[in-house]
């Protein structure tokens, strides 16, 4: 076996471990020792709490040898004991590792704090984690072993098939198998969640106003805050998006064309081509700093209401030239945070984005004809 030096089978040192030999077990260990430290190392990312875990873990698998049922898939039962003892120590260090928020938002960089979260925010939340918990758990016991070592706790597929005792082909087909199940169980409960807007509920029209960037970094990998502006008031509302959208925004809002059509203006393209519409994004809502936004879709059916991330929906409104509307509340937060110390912090930080939507616009395109130029071959010389 690779990294032991010993073509013994897992089987025959656990017999071997079983019977008092203790070099049988050491052997063991250091085979499987790094599929351990990488499952450890994506749960705890904590260089000193990983030591640790996988100590206990190695004692607790000697100790508990002799309830291994299958002995040739040691590797497999040593790493759940490691995870079983990663999610114990996440859950001392007060860390949640099925956090709904991770799977389902982003970041604002300017969203004020806002200290301890509603008594009723925590009980939604820990009804949807609930709710993923047991969809997970109601799956077949391959599929539900492959989505949280994949998933949950990041492995590649050929580390899941390792864990396993499968080929990464088969890891692949599980966790298709298990998304189909799951979207099936979970669809009511995302629908309820990120796609109802409640009854009365006041949006404001808006506009794009500007995108910017720090100085000199108008064409780096830095993130972009956008501008939207209330139409006809004062009122404006800045969220950071990543360079890529950033620059797309940019693009559109200076009506700067591509060499070839663009993610969002291809979207839009296909939306009119296909008979839809999107009739409005609307910023809905904004809760410990992740702004969330749907896109309103009219089509053959009705209209949908379509969960998406506001830089995205912002750019699709922009190519289609649908209208940007953000809810009250929203609005609302922001003004309760103004007498903040930590909110005045990131207000303050707007000073350093001074590269303008045009300015990241023009970089952008001259990226472009840079690379079409040095695709160019030279003309030889006459």
């Amino acid at each position: 076996m690779a990294g032991t030096g010993d073509d013994r089978g897992d089987g025959e040192l656990v017999a071997l471990a079983l019977s008092g030999d203790r070099a049988a077990f050491g052997v063991l260990y250091e085979r499987h020792r790094p599929l351990l430290r990488g499952l450890c190392t994506r749960a705890l990312g904590d260089a000193a709490l990983i030591e640790d875990v996988m100590q206990e873990a190695a004692l607790q698998a000697l100790l508990n040898l002799g309830s291994l049922r299958r002995p040739e898939r040691f590797g497999a039962w040593l790493g759940g004991i490691g995870l079983n003892l990663c999610r114990a120590a996440l859950r001392r260090a007060g860390r949640a590792d099925w956090s709904w928020q991770a799977v389902i938002g982003g970041r604002a960089e300017l969203a004020p704090s806002s200290g301890e979260p509603e008594p009723s925010r925590l009980v939604e939340e820990s009804e949807l984690r609930a709710a993923v918990r047991r969809a997970v758990a109601g799956l077949p016991r391959g599929q539900r072993a492959a989505v949280l070592l994949f998933y949950i706790h990041g492995l590649t597929y050929a580390e899941v098939g390792a864990a396993l005792g499968i080929e990464a082909g088969a890891v692949r087909t599980r966790l298709y198998k298990a998304r189909r199940s799951l979207r099936a169980r979970l669809r009511a409960v995302w629908e309820e969640t990120m796609t109802q807007v409640s009854d009365g509920e006041r949006f404001v029209p808006v506009e794009l106003v500007d995108v910017r960037g720090r100085e000199g970094e108008a064409g780096g990998r830095s993130p972009r805050v956008m501008f939207l502006r209330e139409r006809g008031g004062e009122r404006q509302l800045p969220i950071w998006v990543g360079p890529h959208e950033g620059a797309a925004i940019a693009l559109l809002k200076e009506r700067i064309g591509a060499p070839r059509p663009l993610t969002f203006a291809f979207f839009a393209a296909v939306l009119a081509a296909s008979g839809g519409r999107l009739q409005e994004v609307r910023i809905t809502r904004l809760t410990q700093d992740t702004f969330y936004a749907i896109a309103r879709v009219e089509g053959t059916g009705g209209v949908a209401e379509l969960d998406a991330r506001p830089s995205d929906a912002v750019a699709l409104a922009l190519a289609a030239g649908a209208p940007i509307t953000v809810s009250e509340q929203v609005f609302a937060v922001l003004d309760a945070a103004q007498g903040e110390p930590a909110y005045a912090e990131r207000v303050a930080r707007l000073d350093e984005y001074t590269e303008n939507a045009a300015a990241i616009a023009t970089v952008t395109r001259g990226g472009w004809t840079q690379a079409r130029s040095a695709q160019q071959p030279e003309r030889p010389a006459s």
